[in-house]
């Protein structure tokens, strides 16, 4: 439950919403975070967040997940988990 918690919390101060879409829905051609794996949200966010995965958008990750921990990343991966899609 802790995870979850600071997950949203993190989720918006970061202002993932803004782009993700209200409940991490989905907004245009961004994806839908919300009911994904958290290993593989865990994973997106590692790999944007070393440079390993690239895109149109990525540079707006980029900026997102810099200055995340792994364990921002673990809980933010259990908050989408947690949310229904």
């Amino acid at each position: 439950m802790g995870s979850v918690m600071r997950g949203r919390y993190l989720a918006e101060a970061g202002r993932c919403m803004v782009c993700h879409g209200e409940g991490l829905r989905g907004l245009g051609p961004v994806p839908a975070l919300a009911g994904r794996s958290p290993s593989y949200v865990a994973r997106q966010l590692y790999d944007f967040q070393q440079g390993t995965r690239n895109g149109a958008w990525s540079d707006l990750m980029d900026i997102s997940v810099a200055d995340l921990s792994i364990e921002d990343i673990v809980h933010l991966s259990a908050y989408t988990a947690s949310l229904t899609p």
